[in-house]
């Protein structure tokens, strides 16, 4: 599933980039860095390096990861002072305990939920003692999850999973997390998209 949302990523790479280049969490950056102590940051899921930008112009020690290529091609033109991987979220190979913080905006949703537990897990263990972390999801509707057909990326499928407040704040405690704070953000029409923002520490 993640395999086939990869695929589709890396098709739609440049239409993706210009749809999404502006749509940054400047709020919850704002408080992100409010929070964290050191400058060692892991951005899960970095996509065409929108985030990236900010964290290096701010003088992190920024590393961004994504199963897309096509999309790190872009991130690498637009932060040539970032570093970038290829790398899945599903198989971080990188050291424990090695992390300041993490940033995951938008990239858990592409795994089926029955992953999220091992991933969660994933992220905790690559983070250093009272490191903090932000991930944002999309809220449960009527779909629990499954392949979603877009028209304006001309019908390509990703594979979505939706949560409910509860269900995260289940999944971040049970992987080891302490909880320090929610947002929502609401993108208005035509996407009417209520997103769930989570900060969270290892302790």
């Amino acid at each position: 599933m993640a395999d086939k949302t990869t695929e589709a990523y890396n098709k739609i790479a440049e239409d993706y980039n210009k749809r999404n280049y502006n749509h940054f969490w400047q709020k919850e950056y704002k408080f992100y860095k409010s929070i964290i102590f050191g400058k060692k940051i892991i951005d899960l899921g970095c996509g065409a390096g929108r985030d990236a930008e900010a964290f290096v112009k701010d003088g992190f020690n920024y590393l961004g990861i994504d199963s897309s290529e096509e999309m790190l091609k872009i991130a690498k033109e637009r932060v040539p002072d970032g570093q970038f991987e290829v790398m899945n979220l599903r198989n971080i190979d990188l050291p424990f305990e090695s992390f300041d913080g993490f940033w995951a905006s938008a990239s858990l949703l592409h795994f089926p939920k029955k992953e999220v537990p091992m991933i969660l897990k994933s992220f905790y263990n690559i983070l250093k003692n009272n490191g903090v972390g932000f991930i944002s999801v999309k809220e449960k509707r009527d779909v629990d999850e499954g392949f979603i057909k877009e028209e304006k990326y001309g019908g390509i499928e990703r594979y979505f999973s939706f949560f409910t407040e509860e269900e995260m704040d289940n999944f971040l405690e049970k992987a080891g997390f302490s909880i320090l704070k929610h947002l929502y953000l609401f993108e208005e029409a035509p996407s009417d998209t209520k997103w769930l923002c989570f900060f969270v520490k290892k302790d």
